[in-house]
């Protein structure tokens, strides 16, 4: 097997004053590609309503947060040390991330704490639970690549003997996977808008009662990202108020660097429409099924129809352009993209019934060189198959689940790069041209910038 090789966090080669600058620069041009801020002061200025959300600057404009209690809590169990190291779920859950983390936070935090903030603790970051963090540069070696570059939690995990394969290979490239046991990479699921989905994380549990296992989690969280005593598990009233928490967290784009506030001029961007957004298990079922009776309407984004009037603007009025932009792009997901098939809940972009999908994400090519590549084998029919990620399958152990994944709640995506469960796609365009050929949608350039611009206007 040709040899699996990391990608190094290279830039930490010109030490660490201008790795900071190079690396924060580089990687915000690199993600806000044609979203970038334009000159003009006052269409980047954060309006009092929006400050008063929680606005967080994102490469295409600015995300806010609202809570259906009316109020984000910070005295909340969810923004609390309950374990013995100083994390809190809000460490890779940040609002300002979008309620996860991303390449930028997670790349600015390594230079500025040289490594040392709570996120990096090998518990469950960097490359290897034994790497060495004993030196600036040991540490950026250590988490570069895989937290500060991709946004990734490490897990140790093992293969059921009750499933329908077996690992028989691993091409580790940190060297300490073995078939007994190895290392699996995920992005941090975002803890906002859970309550419009009818399940959560990538590939857990398939259950429609998200609110019961949302109270869930903290225990289990607690001991095994904040290292709390697992004989002295997090009470169940603590649990219970964090899950609720989490249940209420509402999060959107709400002002786009050149389009200007996402719910003006008519359209209904932003996060309080999206409060309002009516949501239950099953809705615009693409199989046909909604609960209510409904037929499946393909047109599943609606919110900026009212900017349809801007659609041939040309480019002397940013504004209009922009405006114009997002909308064509809304209807590109909603047709030529063919993206409602998967993300078919109105206006949240969920699937709204309990499913995973294998879009590919975790066969070759597109597994990263900085992840262990895995080799499995069907017991039965002693078929193989190499994959980074067993998705779905990691908890049913079917071989038809490896590399399944939910389609995940799609509000909001602006401030989560980088994309996809591992990470793998840097920014928004890079996700778009996944989907472009792997479906053979042959979008054209002019398609896919637009189709950018709703994306990270939602």
């Amino acid at each position: 097997m040709t040899k699996h090789s990391p990608v190094r966090f290279r830039l930490a080669r010109k030490g660490p004053d201008r790795l900071s600058g190079a690396l924060i620069v580089g990687l915000w041009a690199a993600q806000a590609g044609c979203g970038a801020p334009p000159a003009d002061d006052a269409s980047t200025e954060l309006s009092s309503e929006e400050s008063a959300l929680g606005a967080a600057l994102n490469p295409y404009g600015v995300s806010s947060t609202v809570h259906t209690s009316g109020a984000i809590d910070t005295t909340n169990p969810f923004f609390q040390q309950l374990g013995t190291n100083p994390r809190s779920c809000a460490t890779c859950h940040s609002s300002a991330s979008g309620w996860t983390t991303n390449t930028l936070s997670n790349s600015a935090l390594l230079l500025f704490t040289q490594g040392t903030a709570p996120l990096f603790n090998l518990v469950d970051s960097g490359t290897r639970p034994d790497a060495d963090i004993s030196t600036f540069k040991a540490r950026l070696d250590t988490f570069g690549t895989t937290v500060a570059l991709k946004g990734l939690t490490r897990f140790t995990r093992k293969i059921s003997p009750t499933a329908e394969f077996s690992l028989i290979a691993v091409d580790d490239p940190y060297g300490w996977s073995t078939t007994a046991a190895y290392s699996g990479f995920r992005r941090p699921t975002p803890t906002a808008n859970e309550s419009k989905a009818p399940s959560i994380t990538w590939a857990g549990s398939p259950t429609v009662d998200v609110i019961t296992q949302l109270r869930g989690f903290l225990p289990g969280a607690a001991t095994l990202h904040e290292q709390r005593d697992p004989t002295n598990p997090a009470p169940a009233d603590v649990a219970a108020a964090a899950g609720d928490f989490m249940f209420g967290v509402i999060f959107a784009q709400s002002r786009d660097f050149r389009a200007g506030a996402l719910d003006s001029d008519g359209a209904k961007g932003g996060p309080n429409n999206l409060l309002a957004q009516q949501f239950y298990v099953g809705i615009n079922d693409n199989a046909g099924n909604d609960p209510m009776g409904h037929p499946f309407n393909p047109k599943v984004f609606d919110i900026f129809d009212a900017w349809a009037k801007y659609a041939n603007a040309n480019g002397h009025d940013v504004t209009a352009s922009a405006r114009g932009a997002i909308y064509r792009g809304q209807e590109i997901f909603n047709g030529a993209g063919k993206c409602s098939g998967c993300h078919d809940s109105p206006n949240v972009g969920s699937h709204s019934v309990v499913a995973f999908f294998n879009t590919g994400t975790a066969e070759p090519p597109n597994c990263s060189p900085a992840l262990p590549l895995l080799t499995f084998q069907n017991k039965t029919t002693l078929e193989t198959k190499l994959s980074c990620d067993l998705g779905r399958a990691q908890s049913t152990g079917l071989w038809s689940d490896i590399g399944r994944f939910r389609a995940p709640p799609l509000r909001g995506l602006a401030a989560r790069a980088p994309y996809f469960h591992d990470g793998q796609a840097q920014n928004l365009r890079d996700v778009i041209n996944h989907y472009d050929t792997r479906f053979s949608l042959a979008l054209s350039d002019s398609q896919k910038r637009d189709l950018e611009a709703f994306l990270g206007a939602l």
